[in-house]
């Protein structure tokens, strides 16, 4: 069986209040209600006057990691509405309060604490050792790290933490898939705690938690400066680490205990590449951005695998590139005519998603541009999908596509069994962050039996299907100076799949 005794945190007075953020979101529907508008739009107005700052950095991180805001269901207008749900970089808003002693049970020690669990729970035994320093138990602990945002909950009112959505959705994915890995035999302890998406926590966590000491896998967190710490730790005391969210390219170092899930934006640009050279020419490509070096950066990206591609490096083979001067507000100077011969195709790739009115004045200018004898195709970014003010037939008249580290199809049976499954225990339809935890618990639990707490050393033998996307891990290597690749080492495993999608019959479809 699957051991969980400690969910909760033991050792200090945020028990009760994770106790109850759980306890609402397995029965009440009330959990997932809109934001007020107003409040809404003045966060809105807030992020925006921020946006401009935070643009310069985000982009030369070159991160795919924002969590866009979901649509629900609005019981009062009946519409879709989006509220954003995601653990956030600032927790300014976060308030501390003291939880009286008498409310929790007593601290046990480390000792006794351990003791008690695994009395209750599996006993891990050492079966026997194989390649790579991989160790295989008679049963396994696992350790989640998520920002439930516990301290945050307020038990007056019952509201739970805006942010906290992630980290409930996720865990009640992944607790399906523990359940499902206990029919299969899987035996596993599972300790989950509350990252509060503060870095403080976190490397409390790390410093006090047995259980961190003890697991032989880790999931989570959300944070890319609390992965940094969990990725240290991991490195330092060997252990196995999954990363669920971070795309981050730079998080570690020579560090093959670290298990990255979300594809790099390296990754995506290579996918795009190898998608668009599998029908166009070379030279039917280009590439657009800003004239701003943090865009015109990840050109290197696409003609490098379009070299890689080729077998060779010349110039006569490089996609053309186009580079547009934010000369006016809505870029009056974009002229596309040079680039739209009469009876070819014209493929543009635009690396950029941070000025949402760049790619509208674009994709506007493209299609006045294009004559009748012009085919266009065009590529985008993941967030290309979660732009609020564009003109869908524009996706739909310039047949546009995007990459995406996801995609769920409704249509497919395992995809409505999941959903029926979901809503039938907890009483909302899953978010797309409990297909994520659900498919990365799934996916670690089987590797972690099959082949021992090292089975990232055999991800390439074993790649899945999972719900929300196809698991292809790869080790990312740094070449050695003077050994060459013979002695390179591993940076870091992670998914290289990613997912193209084509906006048709105006909605995003999968093009492979």
């Amino acid at each position: 069986m699957i051991s969980a005794p400690s969910l909760l945190l033991r050792s200090n007075g945020n028990r009760l209040l994770l106790l109850s953020i759980l306890a609402l979101l397995l029965s009440s529907c009330a959990l997932f209600r809109p934001a007020d508008a107003d409040e809404r739009q003045k966060t809105r107005k807030e992020e925006e006057k921020k946006k401009d700052e935070q643009v310069a950095k985000k982009e030369e991180d070159e991160l795919l990691d924002y969590v866009p805001g979901k649509k629900i269901y609005d019981p009062e207008t009946g519409t879709l509405i989006v509220v954003d749900q995601t653990p956030v970089e600032s927790m300014d808003t976060i308030r501390w309060r003291d939880i009286p002693y008498d409310s929790i049970p007593p601290i046990q020690s480390a000792r006794l604490a351990s003791e008690e669990e695994e009395s209750r729970g599996n006993t891990p035994s050492l079966i026997r050792r194989g390649e790579f320093g991989t160790e295989f138990y008679s049963a396994y602990n696992v350790a989640l790290i998520l920002p439930f945002l516990s301290n945050n909950f307020d038990a007056n009112s019952g509201a739970m933490p805006e942010n906290s959505d992630w980290a409930l959705h996720f865990y009640s994915g992944a607790r399906m898939a523990f359940e499902k890995l206990e029919e299969e035999g899987v035996k596993l302890n599972v300790t989950v705690m509350d990252s509060k998406a503060d870095q403080r926590q976190v490397g409390s966590l790390l410093n006090s938690r047995p259980e961190l000491a003890r697991a032989h896998l880790i999931i989570g967190p959300y944070r890319k400066d609390n992965v940094e710490m969990v990725a240290n730790f991991a490195q330092a005391r060997g252990k196995t680490f999954v990363s669920p969210h971070s795309a981050a390219a730079g998080i570690a170092t020579n560090n093959p205990n670290y298990i990255q899930v979300s594809p790099t934006l390296e990754s995506h640009c290579k996918a795009i590449t190898r998608h668009v050279r599998k029908r166009f020419r070379p030279d039917q490509v280009i590439l657009v951005s800003r004239d701003k070096p943090a865009e015109t950066a990840r050109f290197q990206y696409f003609q490098e695998e379009n070299f890689l591609i080729e077998g060779k490096r010349q110039d006569s083979l490089k996609f053309r590139e186009y580079l547009i001067r934010e000369e006016s507000a809505d870029f009056q100077n974009i002229n596309l005519v040079p680039f739209l011969p009469h009876g070819d195709t014209a493929v543009f790739i635009l690396p950029s998603w941070s000025n949402e009115t760049f790619i509208i004045s674009f994709l506007a200018r493209l299609k006045l541009a294009r004559q009748a004898d012009n085919y266009v195709e065009v590529y985008g970014m993941p967030q290309w999908m979660r732009y609020e003010r564009i003109d869908y037939d524009l996706y739909e008249d310039l047949n546009v596509h995007v990459s995406s580290d996801s995609y769920i199809d409704p249509y497919t049976q395992d995809i409505q069994f999941f959903r029926r499954r979901f809503f039938d225990r907890y009483g909302v339809p899953p978010n797309d962050e409990a297909y994520l935890g659900h498919d990365v618990v799934l996916y670690c639990g089987r590797m972690l039996q099959k082949y021992g707490t090292k089975f990232q050393y055999a991800f390439e033998k074993d790649p899945q299907q999972m719900l929300h996307t196809r698991f292809e891990f790869e080790r990312v290597v740094r070449q050695a100076r003077t050994a060459g690749w013979e002695g390179a080492s591993i940076e870091r495993f992670e998914n290289k799949f990613v997912n193209i999608l084509k906006f048709e019959d105006y909605q995003f479809q999968s093009d492979y």
